[in-house]
Formats: structure tokens, sequence, C-alpha cells
């Protein structure tokens, strides 16, 4: 896990929240929590937390784990969501990775959790670099084609076999 990692946990049971703090400050000793248990703090944490990660529960008395990924993805659609929760049905838990969870986790098997956290972050920091990279290739294909259209020559790129690729606007209007 990356140093000073900053972990949302919604989470309605302060002993489930403080043995999941103990296990996973265990394996990295720098993470900050910010605990929450309803949605109006749920929104005020992501605002002013700026956090990395969310960890939820799913069973709360007014606001559940769907709910707080739907305004995750909603608000902040690139901070990776696991679901923490004491059990779930196998048709919830893929609705819920098809609804855009990075991972569920039972509350009975924390084990796992501290690989899921790593998954999900580098995932995410991925699809990022693949987003900005794809922005990039984006980017040099208009300063490419702008440079072709405003060149004052006739240009045609031609392929290996002869066939015309490309032309610009004052070959068609040379022809």
């Amino acid at each position: 896990m990356k140093a000073g990692l900053k972990i949302i946990m919604l989470e309605d049971s302060p002993t489930d929240a403080e043995i999941i703090q103990r296990y996973l400050v265990k394996k990295k000793p720098d993470i900050q929590f910010c605990l929450v248990t309803g949605r109006p703090a749920f929104l005020q944490a992501l605002e002013r937390f700026k956090p990395d990660l969310i960890l939820a529960d799913n069973a709360l008395p007014q606001f559940n784990g769907s709910e707080a990924l739907q305004l995750v993805r909603e608000k902040t659609p690139d901070i990776p969501f696991i679901l923490v929760t004491g059990s779930m049905t196998d048709e919830f838990a893929a609705h819920i990775i098809k609804s855009g969870a990075d991972d569920y986790i039972l509350k009975d098997r924390l084990t796992r959790l501290p690989d899921a956290i790593e998954a999900a972050l580098k995932n995410r920091k991925t699809e990022r670099e693949k987003l900005d990279a794809i922005q990039r290739l984006v980017h040099s294909e208009e300063k490419y084609r702008s440079l072709l259209e405003s060149a004052p020559d006739a240009m045609v790129i031609v392929n290996s076999d002869g066939i015309i690729q490309l032309i610009n606007t004052q070959t068609e209007n040379m022809f």
C-alpha cells in the first residue's frame, strides 16, 4: 500500500471499524482513516478528506454500500471502492462489481483486504495512465492534422501497397 494512504470507512459498527483499522495499520502504519456512518457525513468526507480509497459496509441503517458506490462513481469515478461486509449473496456480489466496485471482502476474510486494496489502487492508477495516454495521443493527432492541413503544398500519404491513406486540403483543391 502506498505511503500516507487516506481511507474513508463507511461503517456503522465501531467494533468492526476498529478491527479493520487495526488489521490494516499492522500491514501499513501510515494510513489515515475517516470513519463515517451515514450519507451526509460520507458526502462531506468525500469533499474534505480527499480519500485515496473507500471501504464501505453494505448494511447501514439508512444508507448502504450500493448507494455509496453510486455517489462515488458520479462524483469521483477514479477513487477505488471496496465493499467490506458481513455477508452477501453471489448475485449481489456480481451486481456490486458490475456497478463499479473494485472488489468486495467479507469481514471474516480480512486477510484478503490488503491485497485487494493494492490491486484496486494499481488498477485505478493504470486506468488514469491509460486515459492520459489516450488524451496525449488525441492531442498529438490533432496537431498532426493541423500541420498537414496548414501546409502550403499538396501532400499525399501513401502506404507500402501504394494506396492513398491521407491527403490534405491543398491536394483536394489541386485535383
